[in-house]
């Protein structure tokens, strides 16, 4: 009963993403090798601080938004990342939920290239989220792995 529960608020929210749209506010250029400025590496540092994940140095922070218009005091916030390399999730504490949860495919992918800022996520193989606390936040993360890598939409609210 809670896996289909978290399966349904995962889908309420991919809708509400791919309706609203997510707005720019950082981003890195589009190709495979992309160079990365030493303010970049900083601003990832400072989102794997933030939601308690080390991600691989080839990692690239993709966009950032509050959400347009969200109150501000659901402590919204998320992130769009692309790593060549595997990103590891905290793993999901939930019960019948060993590891991550796997969630379909394409309305997955749909919800996770919308926060790749017109990346065009290719070749997707599976789809996946956790949820975890860290820092005084709730965050959740969805994650498309590719034959190019992992795309990973991370969101933060306020713990309630």
């Amino acid at each position: 009963m809670r896996v289909t529960t978290i399966v349904v608020a995962v889908l309420a929210a991919f809708t509400v993403a791919s309706v609203t749209g997510c707005r720019d506010n950082q981003s890195t250029g589009q190709g495979g090798s992309e160079q990365v400025s030493a303010k970049d590496e900083q601003a990832l540092k400072d989102v794997s601080a933030k939601v308690g994940i080390t991600f691989p140095t080839n990692a690239v922070l993709v966009n950032a938004t509050d959400g347009d218009g969200r109150d501000p005091s659901s402590g919204f916030y998320a992130w769009g990342l692309f790593s060549p390399t595997a990103i590891s999730m905290p793993a999901m504490k939930a019960p019948g939920v060993n590891g991550y949860l796997n969630l379909p495919l394409e309305d997955t992918v749909k919800f996770v290239q919308g926060m790749m800022r017109g990346r065009k996520i290719s070749q997707p193989q599976t789809a996946f989220s956790s949820e975890w606390e860290t820092n005084g936040y709730a965050f959740r993360g969805t994650l498309v792995r590719t034959a190019q890598g992992d795309y990973l939409a991370v969101e933060q609210f306020r713990k309630k």
